[in-house]
């Protein structure tokens, strides 16, 4: 029998427990100084660092607070963007580079220091495994880390990995020690809540249908109601074609997998003793951390929407090849989760024209990203802060509409099939 999908408006990845109730819907014209669109982690961090400096706040949501890809992934936060480190410096040269990457590791401790000493309780440590034998390749990547990017790595040998992962397709690791996991639904919800008590107004299930950006005041409509601000912020993962048609063409939705499974009790402990979570270094390979004694699993790569038929027989017998131990495990629930893609894998943060901003385009590196750019957009509007200018490399560019997402799935299905070679 097939697992239930999406049920409890994600809650079931991390728990039993039901989502916070429906927010009310915009059904009157209200006016604020700052109007954002989108209440995932772009808009919530950017809601919050607005709050924080006495700014008159409104979020309006489409669907449910953090109901997209901002609920919906693996909870890993650590430093670094979708796109790869090295291609970042190859585009934009090491003292750009340099910036950049201390911009992500701020977001970590944003993402820190705001769940200190909540019910959140994160989980230390990533460690990045090797599927092909070659520590030289490690070393260097961890010195590389270190003394141009000033940031810790632990080297783990084969043996340290396989003493933690109980897989012999595992050889080296490298090791983040300021990288976490938490429940990224919980901090969704924690953060709408923190946000609400300081007088940020959110309404739920009301979607921008209409703007008008070139005045002063600009509006935002919605179905039932329409929102006039001073500034804009356009902070959905997936942009409304119909409100902002540049934006939309700029982004590729992209589809990943992740399942939980069912309770394993001591027998999760005989494949996976390591706390923190755990990634490959394959284009399109498999994240997976412990949630109790439970294993969630992470898989794949497409532009597709929706969730396949046997995903939860896809990822059992992934887990099953990647530890034998835990051949016949079930996969209780399962789920698919939309990121947002720009053709250069960067995030999308900038001023699209005065007054209204930009903060999309996270992909799969959302968590640190976003609660960085909601801080690079507040500071922004507030007090002129340029930084927001280090991602000017990383414009609006068209992916090419149908035939660009045709190709961007070839592209997915040519590294799926490299990578189990």
């Amino acid at each position: 029998m097939q697992p239930p999908f999406d049920t409890f408006y994600g809650a079931t990845a991390y728990g039993d427990e039901p989502p916070p109730e429906v927010r009310r819907r915009l059904g009157i014209d209200i006016d604020c100084t700052v109007c954002v669109v989108g209440a995932g982690f772009a808009g919530l961090w950017t809601a919050r660092a607005l709050a924080a400096r006495g700014y008159d706040v409104v979020v309006i949501e489409r669907d449910r607070v953090g109901a997209g890809a901002s609920g919906r992934n693996a909870g890993f936060v650590g430093p670094g963007y979708a796109q790869s480190l090295e291609k970042l410096v190859g585009r934009v040269g090491i003292d750009h580079a340099q910036a950049l990457w201390a911009l992500s590791r701020e977001g970590v401790e944003i993402v820190r220091r705001t769940v200190h000493g909540t019910p959140l309780m994160p989980v230390g440590g990533r460690l990045e495994v090797r599927l092909s034998d070659d520590e030289d390749i490690v070393r260097r990547k961890s010195d590389w880390l270190a003394h141009r990017f000033e940031t810790p790595t632990e080297v783990w040998s084969t043996r340290e990995v396989r003493d933690v992962l109980r897989s012999t397709r595992y050889h080296q690791g490298l090791l983040f020690p300021e990288a976490f996991h938490l429940d990224p639904l919980a901090l969704a919800h924690l953060l709408a809540a923190e946000l609400e008590k300081a007088g940020v107004r959110i309404f739920e299930e009301t979607e921008a249908l209409e703007a008008d950006l070139a005045g002063v005041r600009k509006h935002v409509v919605t179905a039932n109601g329409r929102v006039r601000a001073r500034h804009v912020v356009l902070s959905a993962g997936i942009p409304s074609g119909h409100v902002w048609p540049a934006v939309a063409r700029a982004v590729t939705p992209i589809s990943t997998y992740i399942g939980v499974t069912e309770d394993l009790g001591d027998r999760l402990g005989e494949a996976i003793q390591f706390p923190g979570g755990v990634t490959d270094n394959l284009d399109i390979g498999n994240y997976f951390r412990r949630i109790g004694d439970r294993l969630l699993w992470g898989s794949g790569g497409t532009t597709r929407q929706g969730v396949p038929r046997g995903l939860g027989r896809r990822l059992e017998g992934e887990i099953a090849r990647v530890f034998p131990v835990l051949k016949g495990v079930k996969i209780e629930h399962a789920w698919a989760g939309t990121m947002a893609y720009a053709v250069h894998s960067m995030p999308q943060i900038g001023r699209l024209r005065p007054d209204v901003w930009l903060c999309t385009a996270f992909g799969g590196r959302g968590l640190n990203t976003t609660a960085m750019a909601g801080e690079l957009i507040a500071s922004a509007i507030a007090e002129h802060d340029e930084r927001w200018k280090l991602f000017a490399p990383f414009g609006l560019v068209g992916t090419g509409g149908v035939v660009g997402k045709l190709a961007a799935e070839m592209r997915l299905r040519a590294m799926a099939m490299a990578d189990a070679r």
